[in-house]
């Protein structure tokens, strides 16, 4: 008797069968029921296993039906075990009849076989066959651009302009075939289409007043209404946090087309009269489709170009709402979503008087591009000539190379020396080089005459005293009266009763609105019930205005709360679970479907930005719920209502001074401020500074004073910024409560960090080596130093990267994971953690690394199934299923992998209680906020962070991994005594300067 794989092709993919082989019978097996001695084949039940967890596979009695997508990206080992039809030996040609775009163009396909004979094979979704016998399968390249093919010339007959999408799939499906073996003709390599989903502008003061000209981006830069998508996952490799003062994209490198392009597309768009078409002829055989949402919003811009100057003046100032104004929303699509603002665009803003964006020139600025427009470059022995259209495919290249750590890259054919390519890179002007941008322009003379303002009131922004230069405006103290008790208002509270550490902060809170002082800042620790102490007081808050009776402005005002969308739905949530029903009275929603409802129309010739929303309805409320995003929006219409409390949730997400967000938050009349954030400092202390100027503006005085006065080497002042902070002054409690979860809660378990220094194996070291003598041989620029320390970095986690190798052979992968000194300590750590039966979570931040591991520690550890992954390619709710799962095991080992950026925040993991750092964040918080997933309220055991260093066998302690390990354990020695920020601008320096001697 034994077992065996059967696979069997179908229109959709492939049914995968395991049959109970015997003298006499042949029995299926029920897909649960799978299971094998034979190693390899549990490695193959373990990846389907997977596949259906992804939704490419479904059980279907005894057969699992496999899509073809997933069929055709099987690992090589895997087909032979599952009995799939190898690669076939077939090679595809391609032609077009007609032109493209042309209602008669088709594309044909030419099968010849592997003597180049002309033949027509049966397609069977990826299977090909000729005559009655089955040939084999497609590569997944050949897969993809066949079915991008058949939905192209489906469109046979259409319009022109209908036929540009579905060639778009035909063009991506070929850029992804380099090396493949398929021919295209002429005309298919020369047409180019590009995909616009989004736009800036590019506004210039003229005689007429300002013209106003849209810049094509792609959908991707899109920025969210609802202000609460989660950060990007970093693609390149980059790990070093942004440190600029404000991340906003570029009109020139982040837009889609090149100048030329962008140029040929604003004289067709000018030219073109009516609504903006789906596809825009740009030149000879180059077209720019138009996203349905976005050619919308080109309507209003079309529009408010050729409208009065006081029009364009006031379109300019918010295009987002003047845009939501117009059109609303078209679909689920908010079409002020597809508007991104920009460095040009704001920097315009200020010479056109709607709103003077602060020069921050002392502040040091990265630079948003990597490479000048044209040039050529030299690497090692070979010269690359980039074009225009090439800059951003070559900088894609390079940097997935640092991401996968991959010695050699291949470029249109040509295998380069990945660091050979990045020197390169790092010669170019502006590479990777920090710089200061200065703002020019000259006053706008209508803001600058109060007297005798020129432009209507209703066509400017909300200016007010930003204290960049000096303290133009400091809050005063005004001692208010309480007529209630000053106590904790249990009656208002359900069967959750505050821990000791709440009712401190509770206490705190209350002092300081008596006290007279505007504002606050709680920054407790995450998981200490940051938003149940906030409600608590919110509870009382409400309670003794109705006591009061007051009728006056702002005492009596509306509460409100800004916070991302995700983090509103979850106030709603607890204060149902703590508070009293009723408790924070009369609840206006002005976000999702509730702000639609708060909206008025544009209706006669008075109305203005300040009657966008129903003010009655917001004056009327006990409690308003909003977001930044929506703030911006409609900020005019806010201003008109003084708050009496405002709660401002996760404000680090106003922590530049610079952006529109920030502005319309300090716009606001409240008159006591509850500032919340478990992440004061973020990048750099200018955050914590203008999170300061909203909670008491003028207390640590003007921005540039207090970055000249802090951003020193020395100790002293950060000792003294902390004291002022958190230390009382006479009659008023301190103005920040920071308390953290090992401090504070009775009954936490310990955590402990444990760290295993380990040799690096002779191949590990060899490369090592290596890579410190480029680095010392190179020069001493910022882009220079990035690269030697990004290729530590990579040959320290391990020298092959995690791509390239058979991971289902048992011999490669044990060679795999010897060649790797942080790789071995860590299965050695997971085969301890597996043997005491507890969980454990490893932060892997590349993405290749991720799926390899998952697969080797699978394999080593003998898992019924590979552990699952959560990285920025998941939905949230995906990763929340994911985390569910975890939770819901039951007791043993489980591992689990993670990003440490998607999911170092937002996530509860205490079924886990180790954590380990196979790869390492620059920023010291990033990693803080990933042992919290697991250290937090609800973990009842010890838990224990491991981190594994590689050492340089002659090198030592001079080894990256133990330089990087004394840096972070610095900072954040530093960061908890001191307020001092986690990433500071002398850290390349100072860790190029330790690891390469």
């Amino acid at each position: 008797m034994s077992l065996a794989f059967t696979t069997r092709p179908t229109p959709t993919g492939a049914t995968i069968s395991l049959v109970e082989k015997s003298l006499f019978k042949r029995k299926p097996i029920a897909f649960d029921a799978w299971e094998s001695l034979d190693p390899s084949e549990q490695a193959a039940i373990r990846y389907l296993r997977r596949l259906v967890e992804e939704g490419h596979a479904r059980s279907s009695g005894d057969d699992l039906a496999v899509d073809g997508v997933a069929v055709v990206n099987l690992p090589t080992r895997l087909t032979e075990i599952l009995n799939v039809a190898p690669i076939a030996s077939l090679t595809l040609g391609l032609s077009i009849e007609d032109r493209v775009e042309s209602s008669k163009g088709q594309i044909r396909l030419a099968w010849q076989d592997k003597s180049a004979r002309r033949t027509t094979p049966t397609l069977t979704g990826p299977f090909v066959a000729l005559g009655d016998n089955l040939t084999g399968r497609l590569a997944a390249p050949i897969f993809a651009l066949l079915e991008a093919v058949a939905i192209y010339n489906q469109s046979l007959g259409q319009p022109g302009e209908a036929r540009i999408k579905p060639w778009l799939g035909v063009q991506s499906a070929l850029e992804q075939l380099t090396g493949e073996a398929v021919t295209t003709d002429r005309t298919l390599q020369s047409l180019r289409i590009y995909q616009a989903g989004a736009f800036a502008l590019d506004v210039r003061e003229a005689a007429g007043g300002p013209q106003i000209t849209p810049i094509l981006m792609a959908h991707g830069m899109r920025q969210s209404l609802a202000d609460d998508a989660d950060a990007p996952e970093t693609q390149n490799g980059e790990w070093f946090a942004d440190t600029s003062a404000s991340s906003l994209p570029d009109n020139e490198s982040d837009a889609l087309l090149v100048p030329e392009l962008q140029r040929a597309f604003v004289n067709s768009f000018v030219q073109q009269a009516g609504k903006t078409a789906p596809a825009i002829k740009i030149s000879g055989n180059t077209y720019v489709v138009i996203a349905p949402e976005l050619r919308a919003a080109l309507d209003v811009v079309k529009a408010a170009r050729q409208s009065p100057e006081a029009e364009r003046r006031s379109f300019i100032a918010n295009p987002r709402a003047f845009l939501d104004r117009e059109i609303g929303t078209l679909g689920d699509v908010e079409l002020g979503s597809v508007f991104v603002e920009t460095h040009q665009y704001s920097a315009r803003v200020l010479g056109l008087g709607r709103w003077e964006k602060p020069s921050l020139d002392w502040l040091t600025k990265q630079n948003t591009s990597w490479l000048p427009e044209r040039f050529l470059l030299v690497i090692g022995s070979k010269t690359v000539e980039l074009a225009h259209e090439d800059i951003e495919v070559f900088k894609s290249t390079v940097e997935l190379a640092i991401q996968d750590h991959a010695e050699t890259l291949n470029y249109k054919d040509d295998w380069l020396d990945t660091l050979l390519a990045i020197d390169a890179l790092g010669t170019l002007k502006h590479f990777g080089e920090q710089q200061q941008q200065e703002l020019q322009g000259d006053p706008d003379p209508e803001a600058t005459d109060a007297g005798d303002p020129v432009i209507k009131p209703d066509t400017d922004v909300l200016l007010i005293n930003d204290n960049i230069d000096g303290t133009a405006f400091q809050a005063q103290i005004v001692v208010r009266k309480a007529s209630l008790p000053k106590s904790l208002p249990i009656h208002l509270l359900r069967a959750n009763q505050p821990k000791p550490h709440q009712s401190a902060g509770f206490d705190w809170l209350l002092g300081a609105w008596v006290s007279g002082t505007p504002g606050v800042l709680l920054a407790d620790d995450m998981g200490l019930g940051k938003t149940f102490q906030a409600l608590s007081f919110m509870a009382w808050f409400r309670a003794n205005q109705q006591a009061s009776g007051a009728k006056t402005q702002p005492l009596d005002g509306p509460i409100i709360i800004v916070a991302p969308t995700a983090l509103l739905l979850n106030w709603e949530k607890e204060a149902d679970l703590h508070l009293v029903a009723g408790s924070l009275g009369q609840c206006v929603k002005a976000f999702g479907k509730g702000l639609s409802e708060l909206k008025s129309k544009k209706t006669d010739v008075g109305w203005t930005p300040e009657d966008a929303l129903d003010v009655d309805a917001l004056r009327d409320a006990d409690l308003i719920l909003t977001t930044y995003e929506t703030l911006a929006t409609y900020h005019r219409a806010f201003a008109r209502v003084s708050y009496s409390l405002g709660v401002f949730d996760e404000m680090q997400k106003v922590k530049a001074p610079d952006t529109l967000n920030t502005h319309a938050l300090k716009a606001l009349n409240v008159d006591f401020v509850v500032g919340m954030t478990g992440t004061p400092i973020e990048n750099r202390l200018e955050d914590l500074w203008c999170i300061m100027d909203r909670i008491e503006p003028g207390y640590l005085g003007g921005l540039r004073d207090f970055s000249k006065t802090y951003n020193t080497n020395s100790s002293e002042p950060l000792q003294a910024l902390k004291a002022k902070l958190d230390q009382p002054r006479p009659n008023v409690p301190a103005v920040m409560l920071r308390r953290m979860k090992q401090d504070i809660l009775e009954g936490l378990p310990s955590k402990t960090p444990k760290s295993y220094p380990v040799s690096m194996p002779p191949e590990q070291a060899d490369a090592y080596a290596k890579a410190v003598a480029a680095a010392k041989s190179g020069e001493r620029t910022m882009g220079a130093m990035l690269t030697a320390i990004h290729a530590l970095r990579g040959v320290s986690l391990h020298p092959g990267g995690g791509k390239g190798i058979d991971v289902y052979d048992p011999e490669a992968r044990r060679r795999w994971i010897a060649q790797s000194a942080r790789v071995r300590t860590t299965l050695e750590i997971l085969g301890t953690i597996q043997r005491s039966g507890e969980k454990a979570l490893v932060f892997i931040e590349d993405r290749a690394m991720q799926s390899t591991f998952a697969t080797v520690a699978a394999a080593e550890l003998n898992l019924p199934s590979e552990p699952e992954i959560i990285n920025g390619e998941l939905p949230g709710d995906r990763r929340q299923a994911i985390v569910d799962r975890f939770q819901g095991l039951p007791l043993g080992f489980a591992l689990l992998l993670l990003s440490p950026k998607a999911a170092g925040i937002g996530l509860t993991i205490t079924a886990a209680n180790h954590v380990i750092h196979l790869s390492r964040w620059w920023n010291p918080a990033v990693e803080d906020q990933c042992n919290d997933r697991v250290y937090r309220i609800g973990q009842t055991r010890p838990v224990t962070i491991h981190i594994p260093i590689a050492k340089h066998p002659v090198l030592g302690d001079a080894s990256f991994d133990v330089k990087l390990d004394a840096l972070l354990e610095r900072k954040r020695t530093l960061s908890r005594d001191m307020l001092a920020p986690p990433i500071s601008d002398s850290d390349v320096s100072d860790l190029f300067g330790s690891a390469v001697q």
